[in-house]
């Protein structure tokens, strides 16, 4: 069970996740935070420091449970297809939902300062290690052809990060969004 301080700080990371996909990194105060999670600012300051502080930690929890899922459906013997195929979905139907994406905020945030720009790196080479994991298992067991998986992952990486940032210019559509799926598979499978 959560302690209350747990609950606060998903409370806070909940309020605060809107708040940076809706406004970007920079516009977002800890009194924004404060009033979108309903807690006082000494509440805040009790688990923060500063937005950055805050933005961080979402990041990384992200990441944490992009993990834990991918290693619960390794545990369940769930086919790396089929993996990744909800893995990509599940991130690219994100850029159909412009109010929960934090795309933009996370290249703002890292173009802007030093910590930004090294968790953004963090968060990079976490999703080519995932990625990896899933063309390493696929063609171990036969379902995928990829000569070179580290640099498939980096490839499939690049290209997502590439759409998320021009969705804000030529937002994508749901058959955008299949047609992405089926170019994506067309690199192993």
């Amino acid at each position: 069970m959560s302690t209350k301080g747990d609950l606060s700080r998903k409370r806070i990371l909940d309020a605060a996740r809107l708040l940076f996909a809706e406004k970007g990194f920079s516009k977002v105060t800890m009194q924004d935070i404060c009033t979108a999670s309903g807690l006082s600012r000494g509440g805040l300051y009790r688990h923060y420091s500063s937005t950055a502080e805050v933005f961080s930690a979402i990041i990384r929890d992200e990441q944490a449970q992009a993990h834990k899922a991918l290693e619960k459906a390794v545990a369940s013997n769930i086919s790396p297809r089929q993996i990744m195929t909800v893995f990509l979905r599940s991130r690219l139907a994100q850029l159909l939902q412009p109010k929960n994406c934090i795309d933009n905020a996370i290249s703002e945030f890292a173009a802007n300062s030093p910590e930004g720009k090294a968790l953004l790196a963090e968060r990079a080479a976490g999703s080519v290690k995932i990625f990896s994991k899933l063309l390493h298992m696929g063609v171990e067991t036969g379902i995928f052809r990829c000569e070179n998986c580290e640099a498939t992952a980096i490839h499939i990486l690049c290209l997502m990060e590439g759409l998320s940032k021009h969705n804000a210019l030529l937002p994508l559509s749901q058959e955008d969004i299949e047609t992405q799926m089926v170019l994506i598979n067309r690199l192993f499978i």
